[in-house]
């Protein structure tokens, strides 16, 4: 394991926390492509990221590992409200869970087993977030409804669901619809309504 990135003020916020954040504002700028590195890691399927922090930051030049873990999402939540954010957009690729009755056999790809396994952990903190929000914090959510592509489907799927193959083009055309209907439309157009009134 290693420090988790957070924006500028949390370091200042809690002292308790300066081996675990990156500042970005401050000495740790310079790993910004590193934790993006970090970020694309897979469990178990890839490396860890090796950062080496330079000698004015906490580590003083010691080498860790990064990776990536979707159970940490709550955790940001709580990290973002200390530094006063207010409003967050949270975009998943994550369908909720299938309701009774409505369970699919799973995939027998090596591709699609490993794939069914990071999206239900993703599934799964996505609803923690739901079930342990920070309290003051507006969150808006924009996932769909139901997704035939893994994670690691590249070239796209074959959804059995629709008995079709389903395209990336496709998917990501989805995808579109899916913000405009579910933060653009219901978010967006009213408050644009009332841009110039008077309070």
């Amino acid at each position: 394991g290693g420090p988790a990135a957070a924006g500028a003020g949390l370091a200042a916020a809690d002292d308790t926390r300066l081996a675990e954040v990156l500042d970005l504002a401050g000495v740790a700028r310079d790993h910004l492509a590193d934790i993006v590195a970090a970020a694309l890691t897979v469990p178990v399927a890839t490396d860890w990221h090796a950062v080496t922090f330079g000698t004015d930051s906490y580590w003083r030049g010691e080498t860790h590992r990064l990776g990536d873990r979707p159970g940490a999402l709550l955790r940001l939540l709580h990290e973002l409200v200390v530094v006063d954010v207010e409003q967050v957009i949270l975009v998943s690729s994550a369908p909720a869970s299938a309701d009774v009755h409505e369970l699919v056999p799973s995939r027998l790809d090596g591709r699609g087993r490993f794939g069914e396994q990071v999206q239900a952990a993703e599934a799964a903190a996505l609803q923690d977030v739901l079930l342990g929000r920070p309290a003051g914090l507006r969150l808006f959510i924009i996932r769909p409804e139901h997704n035939p592509i893994g994670p690691f489907d590249f070239a796209g799927a074959f959804d059995d669901r629709s008995d079709r193959p389903s395209p990336l083009a496709e998917v990501m055309s989805l995808g579109y619809e899916d913000a405009f209907r579910q933060f653009v439309e219901p978010i967006v157009a009213p408050s644009g309504d009332r841009v110039g009134m008077r309070r």
